[in-house]
């Protein structure tokens, strides 16, 4: 299990250790958090990967693993992962390749299982893309979409990048008395859930995301790595709120929502605004708004373009196989769902 000096490990899950590992990556998320992964689809068989150096941990990932009885033939499983990125270092792209082929090694070549991994790299950065290929990953259909705000600037410099419309509504909102919070606790989730409730009755738009689960990951999470939830609010009405999370170097907006008087006061203008200065503040460098669907869903395009970030394109999810058993039960689950 070696490469040179490099070396990994799988073991099952140590969760205070797994949140110090977490903290030395600038590319960790809350989709690498125990409490997101447990409450994934067969998520509780989850391992800890780790890929070191005498005794510096280069890469990680949580893997959820999921096989059938008797045959031990299944799915590994991982989301925004590998990590690779050390905080305070510079990119090494040696790390990201290392750990893709220990991961091959382990889950395709040892264990018979179909690894699949859905991923948030830049699918315009060719080094990326290339290393993924020639590591023996095939590419899976479909690419996510997001626009990414660069927060690291100084506050002028960002709100000047928004659009003209976007600066004018944000002016109107910051003319009204309107309070900003944030917590972590569930208080400020039944407040973000009421207006969700709320805005899902105006719009009656399909759900693809269980709200309640979120609530519940919330709990599980260290105060540390806790979801913020913003609400802004006018003589004590919730008018809108957000769920964001900021762990490693990207705040991330998760869930969202707003009242029609929040409508109508502009109040999420603010509100997204007071985000982005909470999170420069607290270091983190940049913004991810979530998915975009200029198509499909024009106005939340509309809104998140306007703050001046720049789309990005996610390598679409990878995976490898040599079972074929392995890649029939993925079939078959897929189709199921």
């Amino acid at each position: 299990m070696t490469n040179t000096e490099i070396k990994y490990s799988v073991q099952k899950i140590d969760v205070a250790k797994w949140d110090d590992i977490l903290s030395s990556f600038d590319d960790a998320s809350l989709y690498q958090t125990e409490a997101f992964t447990k409450f994934s689809v067969g998520g509780n068989n989850i391992e800890q990967f780790t890929m070191y150096k005498d005794d510096l941990i280069l890469s990680a990932a949580l893997v959820r693993v999921k096989t059938l009885p008797i045959l031990n033939r299944g799915v590994a499983y991982i989301r925004w992962a590998p990590l690779w990125q050390k905080s305070n270092s510079p990119k090494d792209l040696s790390i990201f390749e290392n750990a893709l082929k220990f991961l091959y090694e382990e889950y395709v070549i040892k264990r018979k299982l179909t690894l699949r991994i859905m991923s948030n790299l830049d699918d315009e950065d060719d080094n990326i893309t290339n290393i993924i290929k020639q590591s023996k990953y095939e590419f899976l259909e479909g690419k996510g979409k997001s626009i990414i705000v660069d927060i690291s600037k100084d506050e002028d410099e960002i709100r000047s990048s928004f659009r003209k419309k976007w600066r004018y509504s944000l002016k109107q909102a910051e003319k009204k008395e309107l309070e900003i919070r944030v917590g972590t606790d569930d208080n400020f989730f039944n407040e973000f859930h009421n207006i969700y409730k709320q805005m899902h009755s105006r719009k009656n738009f399909t759900e693809f995301v269980n709200v309640e689960s979120f609530r519940e990951m919330n709990k599980l999470l260290s105060e540390e790595n806790k979801m913020r939830i913003f609400i802004c609010s006018l003589n004590g009405e919730s008018l809108s709120a957000m769920v964001t999370s900021v762990i490693g170097n990207t705040g991330i907006y998760l869930l969202g929502g707003t009242t029609q008087k929040g409508l109508e006061l502009s109040s999420s203008y603010l509100l997204q605004w007071e985000v982005i200065k909470w999170m420069k503040n607290h270091g983190i460098e940049n913004y991810d708004l979530g998915g975009i669907d200029k198509e499909e869903n024009p106005g939340v395009y509309t809104f998140k373009s306007g703050m001046g970030g720049k789309e990005f394109t996610y390598v679409s999810g990878f995976e490898a196989s040599k079972s074929f058993v392995s890649k029939s039960i993925l079939k078959v689950a897929q189709r199921i769902k």
